[in-house]
């Protein structure tokens, strides 16, 4: 679009490295060049997936290290592309704790090409203090700052009164990988029953699904202990976890695996691990149910939970710290109250016992797509760059 010209992408993750915030950055670089716009990414080394020349836009996959001492570099391989607008999507993995990236617009601020920055932050309540002064200074010289739930939005500006004089707004991220409008009815059916049967899931087997990388917020004590519940009562049930899981490696992980091992559920567990996109599709169709415990509350914010919902997986997950808008009167997502595993079994039995309803759910119209859609989220951010253009 000549209007808003040029945008860059800068994250630290990018496909295939492991990180929601850089799955996400990618599907809304697809949405928004499906638009009209020009899009380039900057991002690490790593990101080997997609590159200036093999992709469907320019990823520069440049950045070997992010700390403050390569604010210089990581700024000139900005200006080299020459954008109007910086998109900054702050935190990711592979910043790691590195504050390269959070001084960057006042490195750039003094330098001579000059551009409009628009940040993105994914997450700010649960952030440690430092990452929370990091973000201050991240958005401080900035035109505009995103957060993708109103929720957390309301905390940022409670705690950093200067993004009132900002353009800020409350954007959703999108799920990430296939969509379901490419998979006709019968291709659906077929998927589910061949997923099922490769999992060892008889016809009688609920499945309940738990999509996300396994982090202490994610509430698994509480899914353990409704587990063990619900199979006392005989519900024949299985648990699929999908997301990065590393026992050898990852500390939460080990003690995660050797909790489970201590209860009747290890047997009922699938730990599927990092499942490659193009096989997710199944693994959202062989599910029943989606069960999201978090500790902190549901939010706008867990790609991971809108990806599952986009697939009319109805879920079960815990009460916000707020309302929040789309989420009243209907049948896909039901609150129940934090680090209690009676609530979550009392929120699970009326579907389980009823897979005709489940059938229901499956083929009915879902209002969280259209909340969650990338089309409409690109939509959002195209509004919001004019603004940063015309306002600042």
């Amino acid at each position: 679009m000549k209007d808003i010209g040029k945008v860059v992408v800068l994250c630290g993750s990018y496909p295939p490295m492991p990180c929601g915030v850089g799955d996400s950055a990618h599907e809304l670089a697809l949405a928004l060049i499906k638009k009209g716009l020009d899009i380039e990414t900057v991002t690490d080394v790593q990101a080997e997936g997609i590159t200036a020349e093999n992709g469907p836009y320019p990823v520069h996959n440049v950045i070997e290290k992010w700390g403050f001492w390569s604010g210089k570099k990581i700024a000139k391989s900005i200006e080299d592309i020459k954008p109007d607008i910086l998109h900054i999507h702050y935190p990711a993995k592979g910043y790691g704790k590195s504050l390269g990236v959070p001084h960057l617009p006042m490195t750039l601020k003094s330098r001579r090409d000059k551009f409009r920055i628009v940040v993105t932050l994914h997450e700010f309540k649960l952030s440690h203090s430092l990452r929370k002064r990091a973000s201050f200074t991240l958005i401080e010289p900035s035109q505009a700052v995103v957060m993708p739930c109103p929720l957390e939005l309301d905390a940022l500006k409670k705690r950093h009164a200067s993004v009132f004089k900002k353009i800020h707004e409350a954007i959703p991220v999108g799920p990430v990988g296939p969509s379901p409008e490419d998979y006709p009815p019968e291709e659906k059916k077929r998927l589910r029953e061949r997923t099922r049967s490769n999992l060892g899931l008889d016809r009688d087997s609920v499945a309940l699904l738990h999509y996300g990388t396994p982090t202490k917020s994610k509430g698994f004590d509480i899914l353990f202990k409704g587990m063990e519940i619900l199979m006392m009562q005989g519900i024949n049930i299985r648990l699929l976890i999908a997301g990065d899981y590393d026992p050898e490696v990852n500390n939460f992980h080990r003690e995660l695996k050797k909790r489970s091992e201590k209860t009747d559920v290890s047997s009922r567990i699938s730990w599927l691990g990092r499942v490659p996109l193009d096989e997710l599709p199944g693994i959202f169709l062989a599910s029943d149910l989606g069960v999201f415990p978090f500790t902190d509350g549901y939010s706008f914010r867990r790609s991971s939970l809108n990806g599952v919902l986009a697939w009319n997986v109805p879920i079960i997950t815990t009460e916000p710290d707020g309302k929040l808008p789309g989420t009243e009167h209907q049948d896909f997502v039901r609150f129940v109250k934090r680090n209690d595993a009676q609530a979550l079994v009392d929120a699970l039995l009326p579907l389980i016992v009823n897979p005709d309803r489940l059938n229901v759910l499956r083929n009915k119209k879902n209002p969280m797509k259209e909340l969650f859609s990338w089309d409409n989220i690109a939509d959002k951010y195209i509004e919001l760059y004019r603004r940063v253009l015309e306002e600042s």
